[in-house]
């Protein structure tokens, strides 16, 4: 039998003890004490036997003293031992000291990770003053995978996107305790108050130790906004403070299109914009004392949110003087009328920074300043108060000197080759920096539509010294400028089903033709424009086109256009056949300004008809050449936000031997202004007038009818369509006068009006989802003398706009028609559905 010193230590003590009982107590207790020493004697012997000689200790029992880490065994998991030890600081060779501080934190240490549960810490065994450590652990069990109940599905799938419960990861507290609260914030904006959520942990896994996270959802009760109070509010009323709050709204009856629920960023932004509000009305030095958000009793038991805001108002300020120094560039006169600010004014403070740092017509101080060279030029502002109302403004101008631009790079175009980029960039090494031709510059690329607009991004790198800048722009090309277009559907009992296919190359490349390795699947990166298509329908329509495009012609910004079609409809009665080819030649202005295009386009047509019940049968041939100026500043052609097109056209087809003869005027006019957030409206009209040289060999195919879609009208293309939401169009279906048999005949004037309120809803990479609602009106007129711009067949309606790049742009309205067409079945108080494909402005 082997005593440990332990061991020995404790018979020692007792032996000790029992001598000294000895001399004052009776024989009974030494027989006892007697008896207990033999037992203890005996456990020992067993235990010697069965246990290992070291034994661990608790380091709590210890006299304080410095020891040398000789090594740390960790137990309790597989893996990661040199993590836990050395997240614990207990790297072997480091000194702490038992007891002390330096165990207890590293238990703390490694309870903090969350990653472990019953954390202990003991020593091994003792060597002179170095020790052994045992790390006892549990290891918390990973994520397998995560359950939500008692909530939508629509709902799981937008929380699954937020939350971040990874598979593999440790459960923790922590990773419980932020999923609690992000799904409780994500029912706080959508109105939700007193949202509960279960967390259980389920086992699923032993020997990987993987667990199922069950998470159940008490949504709670969802409250909306009854109270939107203002505390101190003098100068306006609370109803038109409840106006200029952004989207945080007080329930009422009218709101049944915007929500009233309760969310923290509609309340941020809501005072930020309030605050924005007054200043913009003179109140300088308004602000927000204090605000309150509370849940109260409604009514019958009902909680609701209650807001309160107190505002301070303080002083309406108007502009007294304006004075400025340091210029020498601009007189005062002319810097003065750039800012806008005319003594006893009110103070508009968003009109004062923008008018002096930047506005977007490029007609503040500094884009003067900016545009012509100044890049370093600078203003100082400053504003005195003068009496109670009155402010003063002094400018103090640093003019400099004018910029050069050094070097023009630019990165992202991974498809499309750099001379594309470099023949659209205002900017060149060797030119006088101007900020409004880098804007230009981004609105070339963008209008492209090789690269996402979000993205384009000028970066300027000057030296002050040499007065020099240089500038790189940054871009993401799109994940495909190709398309593929594919529709089918039904475009009514005249024209039947539709389906139509089309191939959109619009970034082609035709000097790479010959080359293998450039074919994916045609090559690409020049941007020109290769167009193939095909339509069908039902009712015998057959139409196939080609059509090629270079925008550049010999490195100028000049295009040339080359375009075949053929085209067929046929019933059981009549045939109508048409081959036309064209070739045009464009060329960009620079007077009155660059936004300015002149194209020219040669047109042969000729056209077969058989059958027709309007147009005289036979082969007729057309020539023509048409004239077009246009001038367009639109920042996107699929929904512009700003900017306008101005269209004005004339074609002549002389009366040749052998050719028909006319003669066709038109204006199309369209302007788009940015009005709240991102709503955009537009307005546009549009006329157009047919002549004649002469009666003899008139052209019959080009009266003006209106109604319905460039797609489910081009069956008749004996005609030019016009397209108005609201009426189907088509043979039996369109805007047009009466001949003297009653027949449709066409007008050789129109008249068109239109307005649009659209919503840029989602605009990313993929997709592009634009609502809109619209009102439209138009008339086709025989005669001068019966026009009247005003008589109108009048619609308005709803529709969306879907721009997927693989697709292109799909256009869907449904119109209530206010008019019905004379010796039509097209009834006003109806609704009508149309679709297209392809281009809306």
């Amino acid at each position: 039998m082997q005593v440990s010193l332990n061991e020995m230590s404790i018979i020692h003590t007792i032996f000790r003890t029992s001598s000294v009982w000895m001399s004052v107590m009776q024989n009974r207790l030494l027989i006892t004490g007697l008896t207990l020493l033999v037992l203890l004697f005996a456990g020992n012997a067993v235990q010697a036997q069965d246990k290992p000689k070291l034994q661990i200790e608790d380091p709590t029992l210890n006299a304080p003293q410095k020891y040398k880490i000789l090594g740390v065994e960790v137990v309790g998991v597989d893996k990661n031992n040199a993590y836990i030890i050395a997240t614990a600081g207990l790297d072997e060779g480091k000194e702490i000291r038992i007891p002390g501080s330096d165990l207890p934190n590293a238990i703390n240490t490694l309870n903090r990770t969350g990653l472990f549960s019953d954390v202990k810490i003991y020593i091994k065994q003792k060597i002179g003053d170095g020790v052994f450590l045992l790390i006892s652990l549990k290891e918390q069990p990973r994520l397998a995978s995560y359950e939500l109940k008692k909530i939508k599905r629509s709902e799981r799938e937008d929380l699954k996107d937020m939350l971040t419960l990874l598979p593999g990861f440790a459960i923790t507290e922590s990773a419980k305790a932020q999923a609690t609260n992000t799904i409780i914030r994500f029912y706080e904006n959508k109105g939700f108050r007193y949202t509960k959520v279960d967390i259980k942990e389920e086992l699923v896994d032993t020997s990987r130790n993987r667990a199922k996270l069950i998470i159940t959802v008490d949504k709670g009760k969802k409250m909306e906004v009854k109270k939107l109070n203002f505390i101190g509010n003098t100068f306006y009323k609370a109803k038109k403070l409840r106006g200029n709050v952004g989207d945080l709204k007080e329930d009422r009856w009218y709101h049944i299109f915007s929500a009233t629920t309760f969310k923290k960023e509609d309340f941020e932004k809501g005072k930020e914009e309030l605050i924005t509000f007054y200043r913009k009305n003179g109140f300088r030095d308004a602000r927000i004392v204090r605000d309150s958000v509370y849940i109260y009793t409604y009514k019958k038991g009902v909680e609701a949110i209650g807001v309160d805001i107190e505002i301070y108002e303080g002083p309406r300020f108007k502009v007294r003087n304006v004075t400025w120094e340091g210029n020498t560039v601009y007189t005062d006169e002319q810097l003065s009328a750039s800012l806008d600010l005319r003594k006893g004014d009110v103070y508009n403070q968003q009109k004062f920074e923008e008018n002096l740092y930047f506005n977007k017509n490029n007609t503040d101080v500094s884009s003067k300043y900016q545009d012509i060279g100044y890049l370093f030029f600078q203003v100082e502002p400053k504003v005195t108060t003068v009496g109670e109302d009155s402010l003063d403004f002094h400018f103090l101008i640093a003019e400099d000197e004018k910029a050069i631009i050094k070097e023009v790079s630019f990165s992202g175009n991974t498809r499309t080759h750099d001379q594309v980029v470099r023949r659209n960039l205002r900017t060149v090494p060797g030119a006088t920096y101007s900020r409004q031709n880098i804007q230009r510059s981004i609105r070339e690329l963008a209008t492209l539509s090789y690269f996402q607009p979000e993205t384009i991004s000028p970066n300027l790198d000057y030296d002050y010294e040499k007065k020099t800048v240089s500038i790189d722009y940054s871009m993401k090309e799109l994940a495909g400028t190709d398309n593929f277009e594919f529709s089918g559907g039904f475009g009514g009992a005249q024209i039947g089903i539709i389906v139509s296919a089309r191939l959109n190359f619009n970034n082609f490349s035709i000097q790479s033709i010959n080359d293998k390795e450039a074919y994916s699947p045609l090559p690409s990166g020049d941007g020109q424009r290769l167009s193939l298509g095909v339509q069908v329908t039902g009712n015998g329509y057959q139409n196939f086109d080609i059509g090629f495009q270079e925008p550049w012609l010999f490195g100028r910004p000049n295009s040339l256009g080359i375009n075949a079609s053929y085209s067929l409809f046929k019933t059981t009665a009549s045939r109508d056949e048409l081959f036309s080819a064209s070739v045009s030649y464009g060329q960009r202005l620079q007077w009155p300004d660059d936004y300015f295009t002149h194209t020219t386009v040669l047109q042969y047509q000729a056209y077969d008809v058989f059958g027709s019940y309007i147009n005289e049968e036979g082969k007729v041939y057309v020539l023509n050449i048409q004239q077009i100026i246009e001038r367009n500043s639109l920042d996107n052609f699929i929904s512009p936000n700003s900017g306008s097109r101005l269209t004005l056209s004339g074609t002549i087809a002389p009366p040749f031997a052998g050719f028909s003869q006319f003669y066709k005027l038109k204006f199309k006019f369209s302007h788009h202004i940015p009005v709240v957030g991102k709503f955009v409206l537009t307005y546009g009209t549009e006329f157009g007038h047919l002549g004649y040289f002469g009666n003899k060999d008139r052209s019959p195919f080009e009266k003006f009818y209106l109604g319905g879609t460039p797609l489910q009208q081009r069956q008749t293309f004996t005609r030019e369509n016009i397209d108005l939401k609201g009426y189907p169009g088509g043979f039996t279906g369109s805007i047009s006068p009466i001949g003297q048999t009653g027949d449709l005949i066409g007008g050789n004037y129109y008249v068109k009006y239109m307005t649009e309120l659209r919503y840029p809803a989602v605009q990313n990479e993929q997709l592009q989802l634009i609502p809109y609602l619209f009102a439209e009106g138009g008339n086709a007129f025989d005669k001068f003398y019966n026009v009247s711009p005003f008589d109108l067949k009048r619609s308005s309606g709803f529709g969306m706009r879907l721009f997927l790049p693989i697709l292109g742009l799909i256009d869907l309205s449904y119109g209530y028609r206010f008019d019905s067409i004379p010796n039509t079945q097209v009834r006003s108080g109806n609704w009508e559905f149309l679709f297209n494909i392809g281009p809306s402005f």
